[in-house]
């Protein structure tokens, strides 16, 4: 008997050689777990080769814990499933810094700007020289954080300007970006996710220019990106300058400045210590400060510092509209082409649904950011990290973009243009036919129609009535489109129009309205319309630059008319010119549009009954 328990007690639990269920099955789960978050992830081959280290280690030590019990084997497993699934999850790839130029990277010569050389690199087929990462503020670290630009230093060395800056501060890419990236078709992708590292230090400006141009006197088109104050960068391809530089009409620039929280916080104890009384608009200083830059040093690039074209596309839009209304731009700007975002929201409350808070609720939401940090002063908010500080600023709402401060903006821009105190410079602007389609690849919870009514009655009262008429909702399917084309109505066609209009009524240069209907023909997006940013690739020339159309002839005549009208309004003010559909200014015919598609022309205005509407609307409005 004890023999025998004996002998018992020295048989083998099961090892290598005798691998059960127990060992197949969930490596096999596991093996197609690492396949399944390694693509997700877009894991690069130095991770995929630390996994397989790991998953051969663990293979290798099985002999030990298979001869282990059951809740050990089982313990052994849920690890090993942890960290190999933690591997691969953080071995994505890292933010790179855009280069500049073409694969062989030939240096241009010096160019001689205000704080010293700087050289550039040509593209490959040696037409554009580009001047990528040119700083034209101090960093805005440390005691700069939240303080007026500063001018570079001065530098005796040359400058190599051969690859674009850092990112302003915003969110990176993540797991779940990335795997949504990998599993449905994102237009413009690196638009919408940053691919880029971010830093405090990204006060830079990018320059193209066409090769042999250095006493050209060329118009100059200066760029600002969108992103909703809150992301964006110069260094996206969607808005690289090589294909309209190559046309050798203008040289193009772009711009970073300062975004969310770093970009506009407002406080007393900021405003107390500025030179000029009032805190915020940061990011609109930045604007500025590039803006005198150019107009310091552009001629020795072959610009023409007296012909300066200001663009830019949703927050860039709104952007350029403030860079219009502001005092602080005369001298700068020559020219205004806003796209698909306007200034002519209403001031108040951004957490009511304002476009713009007043001085006092921005200085307010400032001092509950201090609060919600656990800090009583400015100088201990510099002191923190800026993952803390945009964490916070999360907590505390909407705030963080344009407010009526006092300096740059002394009353809403809608009031300064409506009072003819705008720089009367002309004005191109427009929106698109689907600005809010792609909420449709997410759509927000589900609304009844009698939810629906409910809330148009309590929001619009006695206008309620034809609010329904013009917006119904007899299905959750006609809520949803209904609630988009109302928010898209409200915010893009009418603000558009509303600037138009306002340019007409009270200044003397023109003004020129249009609306982009044209569907890019990206198979996964023929769904999505004409989608907000379409237009962008048109008008730089980068069909392709940031997706993988198959562009059809008439795209190509778009880009043409459109980037056209470009180079014409940047030229003299006017978009038109040989070859192109006749455009009249909004003096000539108020209710009609350039109707930007195939074909291209003049058009009735959009859904005049719709805009009507929000144009008599009374409420908060962005």
């Amino acid at each position: 008997m004890e023999i025998a328990e004996q002998a018992s007690s020295r048989t083998p639990r099961p090892g290598p050689s005798r691998r059960s269920a127990w060992f197949w099955v969930p490596l096999v789960l596991l093996v197609a777990l690492v396949l399944v978050l390694g693509w997700l992830n877009k894991t690069p081959w130095w991770g995929w080769g630390l996994v397989a280290v790991l998953l051969v280690a663990f293979v290798l030590t099985s002999s030990w814990w298979l001869r282990r019990g059951v809740a050990l084997r089982a313990g052994a497993w849920l690890v090993a499933g942890a960290v190999v699934a933690g591997t691969v999850v953080l071995a994505h790839p890292g933010p790179q810094l855009r280069v500049a130029g073409g694969a062989e990277r030939e240096a241009t010569q010096p160019v001689e700007t205000a704080e010293g050389p700087v050289t550039g690199v040509r593209n490959d087929a040696g037409t554009v020289e580009i001047f990528a990462g040119v700083p034209y503020a101090e960093p805005p670290v440390g005691e700069l954080r939240w303080q007026a630009p500063q001018p570079p230093e001065p530098r005796s060395e040359v400058l190599v300007a051969d690859r674009f800056s850092a990112a302003p501060v915003q969110a990176t890419t993540t797991f779940a970006t990335r795997a949504l990236s990998q599993t449905i078709d994102i237009p413009l992708e690196e638009t919408f996710l940053n691919p880029y590292p971010v830093d405090e230090d990204s006060l830079y400006l990018n320059i193209w220019r066409p090769a042999g141009a250095a006493s050209a006197d060329l118009p100059v088109i200066v760029y600002v990106p969108g992103g909703g104050f809150a992301t964006g960068s110069g260094a996206l391809p969607l808005y690289d300058g090589e294909a309209l530089a190559s046309t050798g009409e203008a040289v193009v620039i772009t711009i970073n400045y300062r975004l969310g929280v770093l970009g506009f916080l407002s406080h007393p104890e900021l405003a107390a210590e500025s030179e000029y009384g009032a805190s915020g608009n940061y990011g609109i200083l930045d604007q500025v400060a590039a803006l005198e830059w150019v107009r310091q040093n552009i001629a020795a690039f072959g610009g023409d510092p007296g012909r300066v074209t200001v663009a830019g596309e949703s927050a860039g839009g709104e952007s350029v509209c403030i860079l219009g209304a502001t005092p602080l731009a005369e001298g700068l700007v020559d020219g205004i082409i806003g796209s698909s975002g306007a200034c002519m929201g209403t001031e108040g409350n951004t957490e009511d649904g304002d476009q713009s808070d007043s001085r006092a609720v921005a200085e307010d939401a400032g001092a509950r950011l201090a609060q919600e940090l656990g800090v009583d002063t400015v100088a201990e908010l510099r002191e923190l990290p800026v993952d803390r500080i945009t964490e916070a600023a999360e907590a505390v709402g909407p705030h963080w973009r344009p407010s009526v401060d006092g300096y740059v903006l002394d009353r809403s821009p809608a009031e300064i243009y409506a009072a003819g105190d705008q720089l009367d410079v002309p004005t191109m602007v427009g929106s698109n036919a689907d600005e809010l389609s792609i909420v449709k690849a997410f759509p927000p919870e589900s609304v009844t129609p009698e939810e629906y009514r409910a809330t148009a009655q309590e929001e619009y009262g006695e206008d309620a009535a034809a609010f329904l008429d013009l917006y119904p909702g007899e299905s959750e399917e006609q809520v949803l489109d209904s609630m988009l084309q109302a928010q898209a109505d409200r915010v893009f066609t009418r603000a558009m129009y509303r600037w138009a209009r306002l340019q007409k009524d009270s200044g003397e240069a023109p003004a020129y309205l249009y609306f982009f209907t044209h569907t890019p023909p990206d198979e996964g997006l023929q769904e999505y319309g004409a989608y907000h940013g379409a237009e962008v690739m048109y008008a730089f020339r980068n069909l392709g630059a940031d997706d993988d159309a198959d562009y059809a002839q008439a795209d190509y005549l778009l880009r043409d008319q459109l980037s056209g009208y470009w180079l014409n309004f940047a030229r003299t003010g006017d978009p038109n010119g040989a070859g192109l559909p006749g455009w009249s200014t909004f003096a000539d015919a108020p209710e009609q549009v350039m109707q930007l598609g195939v074909p291209s022309g003049m058009a009735a205005r959009p859904r005049p009954a719709a805009i009507d509407y929000w144009m008599g609307y009374r409420g908060p409005i962005a």
